[in-house]
């Protein structure tokens, strides 16, 4: 006799496996590639600081773009819960991947600068402490402080209130003015103007 098909096992998805194994493949292929560079010594740490700075600096500030395209998309919908949704997505991702992300950043710039002769008056480099300064104040000060309140309006209220439509949309707006300053923190390391 056959089973019911509301009781067949669920298939197994493997993403979570394929992803810590790729993880691994870029790691490895990462402390390669800044080991075995033939700008700088075999035995000057600056390449692997700068390539962790760098892919995390991707990782914080690509995340961030993508969920304000996401909640504009989400804005034109006027779908209260899809942008209840993407702030839902906001909030985990500044706690659990921006922040911890964005200190990583400033953990190896910090050991960057200490393998170069830059020197901390150049002006492109207290412009980057100062956007992180001001990205890292914002999220503590107010991003974090707001998340709670949204994500408490949303489970109390639900995402059609206006209190919490209100409370969303001022989250999503003041996620879009923090990547905009990240977005001249990037622009700023890349082309060290001033220097």
């Amino acid at each position: 006799m056959a089973a019911p098909a509301d009781s067949a096992p669920a298939p197994s998805r493997p993403g979570g496996a394929i992803t810590v194994a790729l993880l691994g493949v870029v790691v490895v292929v990462a402390i390669v590639f800044a080991f075995s560079s033939s700008l700088f010594l075999p035995n000057n740490w600056y390449s692997l600081f700068k390539a962790i700075h760098v892919t995390f600096a991707l990782v914080w500030v690509g995340g961030g773009v993508l969920l304000v395209i996401l909640a504009l998309r989400a804005e034109r919908t006027n779908d209260a819960d899809q942008l209840a949704g993407i702030a839902r997505h906001a909030i985990f991702a500044g706690e659990r991947i921006f922040a911890p992300a964005g200190l990583i950043v400033f953990l190896m710039g910090i050991a960057m600068m200490i393998n170069t002769n830059w020197g901390w008056g150049t002006f492109w480099i207290v412009l980057g402490l100062i956007g992180y300064a001001v990205t890292f104040i914002t999220g503590v000060g107010v991003l974090a402080p707001l998340a709670r309140r949204v994500s408490a309006s949303l489970e109390e209220r639900g995402p059609s209130d206006p209190q919490t439509t209100a409370l969303v949309n001022r989250i999503l707006l003041i996620a879009r003015i923090d990547i905009a300053v990240l977005l001249i923190v990037v622009l700023d390391m890349v082309t060290k103007p001033f220097s």
